[in-house]
């Protein structure tokens, strides 16, 4: 099992190298409300900008300002040091203020080949997936303009089935994962969803599917002692302290390792590089530009989108559906919306008796230790 899984998270670890020898345009995004599907319509090969390459942002502050989050300074300073040179552009997403302004000074001073800024409405009226979907066909013209192709409906409904196959194939992962995948830490799973978004599609769906077929092989009733400790390992994993992670980007290997080192397991991340990323589908059925736009508009799970109600009732689905004891906020620094956001969302749950910890911190903390003294005391006090 340790083979396919790292064939699917060496397919992120080794994004870099494995785009560059893609003979297609490349084009880099930082937002999950980037529309994917006309981009592979246009035969260009998208990939999320992570900022997880430990890069300094000195000079990424210096252009925007160091009361930024840390997530797109890290972007923009993975730019700034050539990192992504290989694409030919990026798309952005008016997802907050600060990805507004990543977007102008990564236009004015990286000068992409290609370039498009996607205003995202805060609602989902009928005027504004209206808006929404004329902005849609804008960056279909541009794209058809700059890399000298036709995007039919034909080509988008094909797109859609990739991307829909992901989904589905992810979907189905965390179903399995609902009573516990022994032998595959949190770490590993959250790797196996940016592998998801790193643009290799096509790899990324054969691996995954060849993973979800051992894995429910090995929840077969067990027919030797192997498979019986395996088993009874599965068991217990499914009885620890269950953790859901929601709030801004994360990917703090560290802050995983310290809840399932406490004997704690995280079986959930409601963030955009977990399971918003690929939650429900594109209609198949529907028109193929409208269907895009539904979709995107209406995952309201963002806390852009001025909707915390909505928001709320999710997280608590979520709560239930993965039978999570407790929850772990983590907010990124200077990240407006999910800080507006969490007094409601912490009031609610503790009236439901659901526990939650706030974590605020940067991408690369430097106070690692404090916030892992703080969820040990937050799991003991719960655990015995």
């Amino acid at each position: 099992m340790k083979t396919l899984i790292e064939n699917i998270t060496n397919l992120y670890k080794n994004r870099i190298e494995l785009l560059k020898a893609k003979d297609k345009p490349k084009i880099g995004w930082v937002s999950i409300y980037t529309p994917e599907e006309i981009l592979y319509a246009a035969g260009t090969i998208p990939f999320r900008i992570t900022g997880e390459l430990g890069i300094d942002i000195t000079d990424a502050g210096a252009l925007l300002n160091h009361n930024y989050c840390s997530y797109v300074l890290s972007c923009l300073s993975e730019g700034i040091a050539g990192i992504y040179d290989f694409a030919e552009g990026i798309l952005f997403v008016d997802a907050c203020d600060m990805r507004k302004r990543l977007c102008e000074v990564w236009t004015t001073y990286l000068k992409p080949g290609f370039s498009f800024f996607l205003d995202l409405p805060r609602d989902t009226k009928q005027i504004s997936k209206d808006y929404f979907r004329l902005q849609l066909g804008e960056l279909i013209t541009l794209l058809e303009h700059h890399f000298k192709c036709t995007i039919t409906d034909d080509v988008l409904r094909e797109a859609i089935d990739v991307y829909n196959e992901t989904r589905r194939l992810l979907q189905q992962f965390y179903t399995l994962r609902k009573s516990g995948l022994a032998g595959i830490t949190g770490n590993e799973i959250l790797s196996i969803v940016k592998a998801g978004a790193a643009g290799l599609k096509e790899e990324f769906n054969k691996n995954l599917a060849l993973l979800i077929r051992h894995l429910k092989t090995y929840n077969r009733a067990s027919t030797n002692v192997e498979e019986a400790a395996t088993e009874k390992e599965k068991n217990n994993d499914s009885k620890k302290h269950r953790v859901l992670i929601s709030g801004s980007y994360f990917d703090n290997s560290a802050i995983i390792e310290s809840i399932e080192k406490f004997g704690a397991s995280v079986i959930c991340e409601d963030i955009s590089n977990g399971i918003k990323y690929f939650e429900s589908r594109v209609n198949p059925d529907e028109e193929p530009l409208k269907a895009i736009t539904d979709y995107y508009l209406e995952k309201t799970t963002c806390a852009r989108v001025v909707d915390s109600t909505r928001r709320l009732n999710h997280l608590l689905q979520l709560v239930e559906e993965y039978k999570a004891d407790s929850v772990i906020y983590f907010s990124l620094k200077f990240c407006d919306t999910n800080l507006l956001d969490f007094p409601y969302i912490r009031d609610q749950l503790l009236e439901k008796g659901i526990p939650v910890l706030f974590i605020e911190g940067e991408r690369h903390m430097t106070n690692i230790e404090n916030i892992k003294t703080r969820i040990l005391t937050f799991l003991e006090a719960r655990m015995y």
